[in-house]
């Protein structure tokens, strides 16, 4: 058996003859294949690598390389045909609470296509940090792009891409057939804008980047003609870094305290007849996803975003809130015909311990029905709240993200993939990966992981946030008799 991941489509192997080295291969590029699909044939004689691009032929090599660790001197004969199962196949690297260097991203993009994954989005911006440069606005990484501390630790982090980081990385990512997707969140996540630019906040005042984690309720000013003009100066001067047709705006846990006592944002509320402050988020998401759409972009938002029925424009739902009503809603968007990338928060998400989720369960993730005829794909994200280091971000990512990127391209079982994984392992080693090897702890081991974790992780969150959620969601009963 070969041991490869993502394990080919179709293997006719014949054991009886083999080829030795040194592999005489040759490329050839015929029209008969789609663009990621590809074969390799090996005969006593020779290697022939086959597909209808170049991408094609590129995941033939990353093929033709793992066969060659498993058999360097000879290799049995076989036809292998192959061809992924999604269109989409991500991850997502948070570098806005922790920053990792460029070198160490290039380490995550030959990991990724190895694997054959083909988008790689770039969390870029959050209430802990601004990593993205700016010319129109450059006080978005003198000030948004350093925090003092994280939590009391007195530890300063900070760190931002300037444009030419970022060109290389885009480069970088192309040359191995990988698209690069922009991550600008709002009108939540938005803390360290707000820092810079206290404008686009609803009340003007000055603040710092936040030290603490949590759902902050520092959201940009809905109800301002200038937070518009501000967003589309700058969405324009990102999207000229960024040629991948995707832009994800982010939306998720936008905590709507301030709009509540914002006089613009009810004012806004008015004049444009919505019911209520989910309407409005819907209605400001919509003015960005239609400026983005008219520079030939599709935006991308978190499904817990889609609260206010009344969104407009070009968008892919990416599901990650697993709860009744934010599935609801993605379901709805589904119904209408809308792409949906699948990143559950139980099963995907790579910075939970594996005692929460092993690696059996991110193999076994299955998509819900109501999103089958519209499944563009799997993502992967890892946020980095907890993770320092880039030692760390690999433990938490590998072999999670292998296993996802196995159910993109050729879900088979967990056995083989098991299996198949101990061999991967030797080619992880070549790279100097972190990976984890405790990725199905025992039930004991895994809960006390999960407890260390939950300790450390509401150490770091704020609890005035927490209080002001839950003060927040009354408001809001009361205001609309819910």
């Amino acid at each position: 058996m070969f041991n490869i991941i993502p394990y080919p489509k179709e293997v006719k192997a014949d054991n009886s003859r083999t080829c030795s080295a040194p592999y005489i291969v040759n490329k050839v590029i015929s029209p008969r294949y789609e663009n990621e699909a590809y074969s390799i044939r090996v005969t006593p004689d020779e290697i022939v690598l086959k597909a209808g691009t170049e991408k094609g032929l590129f995941y033939a090599e990353k093929t033709f390389l793992q066969m060659k660790k498993q058999y360097p001197d000879n290799m049995p004969c076989v036809h292998i045909k192959d061809a992924p199962d999604y269109p989409y196949r991500g991850y997502m690297l948070d570098c806005a609470r922790h920053f990792f260097t460029p070198a160490e991203i290039k380490k995550q993009i030959d990991i990724m296509a190895l694997l054959k994954l083909n988008y790689f989005h770039w969390h870029l911006t959050e209430d802990q940090g601004w990593r993205i440069e700016s010319d129109i606005y450059p006080n978005l990484t003198v000030k948004g792009s350093k925090r003092k501390q994280t939590a009391g630790d007195g530890k300063p982090v900070e760190g931002y891409y300037t444009k030419a980081d970022i060109k290389d990385i885009v480069a970088y990512c192309a040359e191995r057939h990988i698209e690069v997707i922009p991550e600008i969140d709002l009108p939540g996540h938005s803390g360290a804008a707000m820092a810079a630019y206290p404008f686009l906040s609803c009340t003007g005042k000055e603040m710092e980047v936040e030290e603490y984690y949590g759902v902050s309720p520092h959201v940009v000013c809905a109800g301002k003609e200038t937070t518009y003009e501000f967003y589309f100066r700058l969405l324009t001067e990102v999207m000229e870094l960024f040629p991948c047709k995707y832009f994800h705006l982010g939306g998720d846990e936008a905590m709507k305290a301030n709009w509540l006592d914002c006089p613009d944002c009810q004012n806004a509320i008015k004049e444009n007849n919505l019911k209520d402050e989910e309407e409005l988020q819907a209605h400001f998401m919509t003015r960005i996803i239609r400026f983005i759409n008219e520079n030939g972009k599709t935006a991308i938002l978190w499904n817990d975003a889609l609260a206010g029925g009344n969104f407009e424009g070009d968008f892919v739902v990416q599901y990650w809130q697993q709860n009744r009503k934010n599935s609801e809603y993605a379901i709805r968007e589904a119904q209408k015909g809308r792409k949906i990338i699948w990143s559950p928060f139980f099963d995907l998400y790579l910075d939970y311990p594996y005692g929460m989720t092993p690696l059996k369960k991110t193999y076994k993730s299955t998509p819900l029905p109501e999103f089958r005829d519209g499944l563009l794909g799997m993502e992967a994200p890892l946020w980095t709240e907890h993770v320092e280091t880039i030692e760390k971000a690999e433990y938490q990512t590998y072999p999670r993200l292998i296993a996802c990127a196995e159910k993109t391209w050729n879900e088979r079982d967990i056995r083989s993939f098991t299996f198949r994984l101990n061999q991967f392992e030797r080619i992880l080693d070549t790279y100097a990966v972190h990976y984890a090897k405790d990725y199905n702890p025992s039930f004991v081991k895994g809960k006390i992981n999960v407890v260390k974790f939950f300790r450390t992780a509401f150490g770091r969150a704020s609890k005035e946030y927490m209080k002001l959620a839950g003060k927040t969601r009354k408001r809001i009963k009361e205001k609309y008799k819910l």
